[in-house]
């Protein structure tokens, strides 16, 4: 007996269903959400920006450590001496952290020097190195220039070549005697090299490490730059050591000290002065005599 097949009913989709927009986010929703990540970017932003210099600083402090170590090692096999920033003659009397060569290798910087201790020419670049903010740090009033730009930086920075990131102490002394204002701070850097003396003759002076007092206190190396420039009168190797490397980490500069450690330092590391015993002035990490 045949059947008959069931039937089946389908119920059409009422209207509304059938016609129902899909649900989205309105104009207004997309633009509270944009105005979130907005400020959501303008509060973190800064803070990643301070995480990278941090980081930087940390690179930084890393490598003028090694360096230093490498100094220490240096000094242990040449009888305790410093190792000299460059082996060439000075560019005059009392300019002693340049001298004129028309090959660098010939002039012997500190950069190569160090080689069979670093084994490793990529500590002496720094991660901030900025040529702007060397020249901005040199035209300062209270480093080498007047204020203005160019004042002492020009013909300097930028250079034709950069060796490294960072200056080594050299053989000098500033404002001799005793200054009871502060405004001409003696300084007498640890640093071996030559010199021109008053006779005008050459000699080569070689600092040793039992010749400093205290050597947690006495910087060695800093941020700067030694370099390979030229100008009127040829090519010519420079070192600069102190205040031009101000401003390259959080406003400050990093330090690295004969004794093997490095640390950050604030603001001007030439303007931080004690008193010795005679309430004479001198500049705290720049005297290796006080």
């Amino acid at each position: 007996m045949r059947t008959k097949p069931l039937l089946r009913r389908y119920k059409p989709l009422s209207t509304a269903k059938r016609f129902r927009p899909s649900s989205g986010f309105t104009l207004i929703e997309l633009l509270v959400v944009i105005a979130i990540i907005a400020v959501l970017a303008a509060i973190l932003f800064p803070v990643f920006s301070q995480v990278r210099d941090a980081a930087r600083t940390t690179v930084c402090l890393s490598n003028t450590k090694q360096i230093s170590i490498s100094i220490i090692l240096y000094a242990q096999d040449y009888d305790e001496s410093v190792v000299p920033w460059a082996n060439c003659a000075p560019v005059e009397k009392g300019y002693v952290q340049a001298c004129y060569t028309e090959d660098a290798s010939t002039a012997s910087l500190w950069t190569d020097t160090l080689q069979p201790y670093l084994k490793n020419r990529q500590v002496l670049l720094c991660p901030n190195f900025k040529p702007e903010t060397i020249a901005a740090a040199m035209d300062e009033l209270a480093c080498d220039g007047d204020g203005s730009p160019g004042s002492a930086s020009a013909g300097v920075v930028p250079a034709d070549k950069y060796f490294s990131h960072y200056g080594l102490a050299y053989p000098t002394v500033l404002f001799p005697g005793c200054d009871k204002t502060g405004n001409q701070a003696y300084a007498k850097y640890p640093g071996s090299g030559w010199l021109i003396g008053d006779d005008d003759r050459y000699y080569f002076q070689s600092q040793t490490l039992s010749a400093v007092v205290d050597s947690a206190r006495t910087a060695i190396l800093g941020d700067a730059m030694t370099y390979q420039s030229h100008n009127s009168k040829g090519t010519y190797v420079g070192n600069l050591y102190g205040c031009e490397g101000r401003g390259r980490h959080k406003g400050g500069v990093v330090l690295a000290f004969m004794d093997g450690h490095s640390k950050w330092v604030g603001d001007d590391p030439e303007g931080r002065l004690d008193k010795d015993d005679s309430g004479c002035f001198y500049e705290r990490y720049y005297s290796l005599d006080k």
